[in-house]
């Protein structure tokens, strides 16, 4: 299998050490930290707050914004090396056609940042996501 690639400018991870579902619906990511290059350009976070992710390039759909989960978080700290670490952090979705993948501890999320550049962010209200295993394969889901 190829390794995914993405455009390192738009480029930003987001890494945790546990991902844990005890409701349904909802997954805890602990220790949730993101980096990459996008995050040179970027705006600050700000507390409490959150973005949607879409993984629909992952399924075999003809329609975006399908497979939509809700990412927020709480605190917010800017570290030495250029990444955030944030706290109390959840992906959430509410209905059968938004379900997202289940999360192990050694994936990540990639997401491409491409079209939320100040022009831009406006009209695109989600953000294309792509989850990958420990190899930096891409998974392939829904067939």
């Amino acid at each position: 299998m190829q390794k995914f690639d993405l455009s390192d400018r738009y480029r930003l991870e987001l890494h945790w050490k546990n991902a844990s579902y005890n409701k349904e619906g909802v997954c805890e990511l602990s220790d949730a930290v993101f980096t990459g290059p996008a995050l040179t350009e970027a705006l600050k976070l700000e507390n409490n707050d959150h973005i949607l992710l879409d993984f629909f390039q992952q399924y075999l759909v003809l329609v975006e914004k399908v497979y939509v989960a809700k990412f927020s978080w709480g605190e917010v700290t800017y570290n030495k090396d250029g990444s955030i670490s944030m706290k109390e952090t959840f992906i959430t979705h509410d209905s059968e056609l938004n379900k997202v993948p289940k999360l192990k501890s050694s994936d990540y999320l990639i997401i491409d940042t491409s079209n939320h550049e100040i022009e831009t962010h406006p009209f695109n209200p989600v953000y294309r996501t792509y989850v990958v295993n420990e190899d930096t394969n891409l998974y392939k889901f829904g067939g």
